[in-house]
């Protein structure tokens, strides 16, 4: 009877510490790769708001959307997104990539939106391996995806709005969309124009609109502060998946894909681990949303909404238990990184990351260097 007992003990206890060792060689709320610094739930809410993708690429590349934070070749400034759209009768792969330097490039992520006969309309927005871990997608809440344990069905059944809410009561409400109603937003609505002339974009490595003024990367944990606050908004209006709503388009594009290897050696190299080195900074980031919502809230731009976000995030912002979602979203996908080993570093400003001024060429042959 000793001996059993004791074998159940040592079993209860070796179970708990390899738990333990297993939850602290992970972020959480991180996959842990240079995708962290680009929303994809953010990105997906701006192409669904811009006119044009002329105009998405603007905002995209905009310091005030606080939405780009990559910096992928580690020269502390933010990098410049491109956009290309890549035609192939109605099935639009729109592709966001980053001149690393004069000889590579890094795609991002890739919309596919495709537009049926009967002109419904389909999106998904695909982070890209390198940078998110492989299968990491994000699409509207589509009414057939209540249930992502079934095999997705191409034929949407309208359904109304709904609402989930957890063991904390915290409420998320769930707006469902059918492919109706993404063929109307307005940047897909311009896409399938006939007088539509696809948007490629015309900028390369130096050379770049003479609006780009690139800044200082934050570091990582800030800007998850500030995105968190958007968490009910994100998850109320798009969901992650593992699947693709058309492969047959993702492999025509990924024949295609664009990879660096620097970006690589980095990633296996730890080259990016600097970027989380700032735990604390993360209420920076809260304090960034709530000067914004002010902001917002003074010049009547969006304002009811940003204050329907604002309320619902101060709510839940100190709530350990309402961010499951993006934890399990973000586990599943970085389950192949190896660079989990996120170092502190106590001697620097955790306002921006270190600033190199070296001038660099930004625009057409302009000289421009580092704001402070």
């Amino acid at each position: 009877m000793y001996k059993h007992s004791l074998f159940i003990f040592l079993f209860i206890l070796g179970f708990g510490l390899s738990n333990l060792k297993a939850q602290s060689s992970q972020q959480p709320d991180s996959l842990g790769l240079p995708g962290d610094n680009l929303n994809l739930y953010a990105v997906m809410k701006l192409f669904q708001s811009s006119p044009t993708l002329e105009g998405f690429e603007k905002s995209l590349n905009s310091e005030d959307s606080k939405i780009n934070n990559l910096d992928l070749n580690n020269d502390d400034k933010i990098d410049y997104i491109k956009v290309i759209d890549n035609v192939d009768k109605q099935v639009h792969n729109i592709v966001l990539q980053v001149p690393v330097n004069e000889k590579e490039n890094q795609d991002v992520a890739t919309f596919i939106v495709e537009k049926n006969s009967k002109g419904e309309v389909q999106i998904q927005l695909i982070g890209d391996e390198e940078l998110y871990g492989k299968n990491y997608v994000v699409e509207p809440n589509y009414t057939d995806s209540a249930t992502k344990t079934e095999t997705p069905n191409p034929g949407y059944v309208k359904q109304s709005t709904t609402q989930t809410t957890d063991s904390k009561g915290n409420t998320t409400i769930i707006n469902n969309y059918t492919t109706t109603q993404t063929a109307s937003w307005p940047v897909v609505s311009y896409m399938f124009m006939p007088t539509y002339v696809v948007w490629v974009s015309p900028w390369r490595y130096g050379y770049y609109p003479s609006y780009w003024n690139p800044w200082t990367p934050w570091y990582w944990q800030r800007y998850y502060g500030y995105h968190y606050n958007y968490g009910s908004y994100y998850y109320g209006h798009y969901h992650y998946c593992n699947y693709y709503r058309n492969p047959g388009a993702y492999n025509n594009y990924y024949s295609r894909r664009s990879a660096s290897v620097t970006i690589n050696v980095n990633i296996r190299n730890g080259g990016y681990r600097r970027s989380y080195s700032h735990p604390e900074s993360r209420s920076m980031g809260n304090r960034d949303f709530d000067r914004d919502s002010k902001k917002n809230r003074n010049r009547g731009d969006n304002g009811n909404d940003h204050s329907k976000i604002k309320n619902a995030s101060t709510k839940n912002r100190d709530n350990s238990g309402s961010n499951k979602q993006i934890r399990n979203v973000k586990q599943k996908a970085g389950n192949n990184s190896n660079d989990r080993s996120l170092p502190t570093r106590q001697n620097q400003s955790i306002d921006r990351r270190p600033v190199d001024r070296t001038p660099v060429n930004r625009s057409g042959g302009r000289v421009g260097g580092r704001r402070p």
